[in-house]
């Protein structure tokens, strides 16, 4: 069964049951049949028992054509029997012991027969002058040829049941496997140029439907996967692009002009220096991304202070922009979280509100503790995200207003990082911002004490 198709199966599975249950059925009716015809001789041989038996008690002068009279003609007999006088309602029926067992044996002018399917009762009778013993019987050889007919006539039934069994379920399993085998011709046919198709849905509400329904879900996530990964792919080499062009620009100045001009030669070698770093930034920030969706990245969580770190962090970025001010406000408590990530999602708010700030400004950085989770937040005084850019400020390499935020933006994958930091430890987060009234990033974790 292996190697058969699912529909056979489906259609040979079917016609076993069927087949099964037809003929537990069949067997059923057969054995109910001889069963009623026993349990009916039974009742009539008591019945003609107790009508002899009255006639026996009642002085009645018994004789083979009373005995008749009474009703004990085949397939019944009758013998009432006493010490003296024997009387049968049939004279060529003879009750006679074989092996142990009371056999009817039969004379006809054909020959002998002998009967052992018989149901046999008899009493004993105190008579006008004696004692009797009346035996009444019922020969069930006479059901033989209809047994024997019911029989064959069910054994037909069953080979026809077998026969219409096999074409009905056929015919349902062609039925219920055309809307799969619709769904299996419109998958085969996607591939990558028409990733945007979708297999063919059932028009009635049931499992299939449902299962379809499941698949182009599928193909709608793979979908979407495959249109980020050619996003992603494009983007990242045209960011590439561009600080490549830029270095290529100044080795070929170098090249024709900068070898004996000490002027060019400075500037050039600074601005290659320059797009080098920027593409090492680059570099690092896409492998970063790569493996945390990969599942490569763990985290390594510890306990540490909230508040220290904001500290430090105020006191590193200080020493590296010394016209801007970090202030540290709020709680002081301590947190179980991966304490190197924490401190790369706090540099990339303070590096993008740098860009954005002017000089003397204040960037502040808080804390606070809650319940069931606490709050970072970084807070500028600088231009502002504009509200449509909003949305869209974590999406990677996007960047708002490029005429705008010339010479400030970067690659665009900072933000998309401080998210992806942010989701894996559980947290939210969320950006607040008013054009030239500053921009406020909250990131919210839950309360995980850990091992403190």
């Amino acid at each position: 069964m292996k190697r058969f198709k699912l529909s056979t199966k489906i259609t040979w599975n079917y016609a076993i049951i069927f087949t099964s249950i037809l003929l537990i059925i069949n067997f059923a009716v057969y054995l109910s049949t001889i069963f009623y015809n026993r349990l009916s001789a039974r009742n009539e041989v008591e019945l003609l028992l107790t009508e002899v038996s009255a006639m026996v008690a009642g002085g009645e002068e018994i004789t083979d054509e009373s005995l008749r009279k009474a009703g004990a003609v085949s397939p019944f007999y009758v013998e009432v029997r006493s010490d003296t006088q024997t009387f049968t309602s049939l004279g060529n029926f003879v009750l006679k012991e074989v092996s142990g067992k009371v056999v009817l044996e039969k004379s006809y002018d054909r020959g002998t027969e002998v009967s052992e399917q018989i149901i046999l009762t008899s009493e004993r009778v105190a008579g006008k002058n004696d004692i009797f013993i009346v035996t009444v019987l019922k020969d069930l050889s006479v059901f033989s040829f209809s047994n024997l007919v019911t029989l064959v006539t069910l054994i037909i039934a069953s080979l026809l049941g077998i026969l219409v069994s096999y074409v009905v379920g056929y015919f349902i399993s062609r039925q219920s496997f055309i809307p799969i085998l619709a769904m299996t011709k419109s998958a085969a046919a996607i591939g990558p140029a028409n990733i945007h198709d979708r297999i063919e849905e059932p028009p009635v509400q049931d499992e299939l439907k449902e299962l379809s329904e499941t698949f182009n879900g599928l193909l709608d996530r793979l979908d979407d996967a495959y249109s980020k990964q050619a996003k992603f792919v494009s983007d990242a080499s045209h960011e590439l692009r561009t600080p490549l062009t830029v270095i290529k620009g100044y080795n070929d100045m170098l090249m024709r002009w900068g070898k004996d001009d000490p002027e060019i030669l400075e500037e050039a070698i600074s601005a290659i220096r320059s797009e080098t770093d920027n593409m090492s930034m680059l570099v690092e920030n896409l492998l970063f991304i790569a493996k945390g969706e990969n599942k490569k990245m763990k985290l390594m969580k510890k306990t540490f202070n909230i508040h220290e770190l904001l500290e430090e962090i105020a006191k590193d970025s200080t020493l590296s922009v010394d016209d801007r001010k970090f202030p540290v406000i709020g709680d002081d408590f301590e947190v179980y979280q991966d304490r190197r990530m924490i401190k790369q999602l706090v540099r990339i708010f303070i590096e993008n509100s740098v860009k954005f700030t002017q000089g003397g400004s204040s960037i502040t950085l808080g804390a606070e503790k809650f319940e069931d989770f606490y709050r970072l937040t970084v807070t500028d005084e600088g231009e502002g995200i504009p509200e449509e850019d909003i949305g869209k400020v974590f999406e990677r390499f996007y960047v708002a207003d490029k005429a705008r935020t010339k010479d400030k933006a970067g690659s665009g994958l900072g933000l998309s990082i401080a998210k992806w930091i942010v989701e894996t430890h559980g947290g939210t987060i969320r950006v607040d911002s008013k054009l030239v009234r500053g921009t406020t990033m909250t990131v919210e974790f839950p309360s995980d004490e850990g091992e403190a």
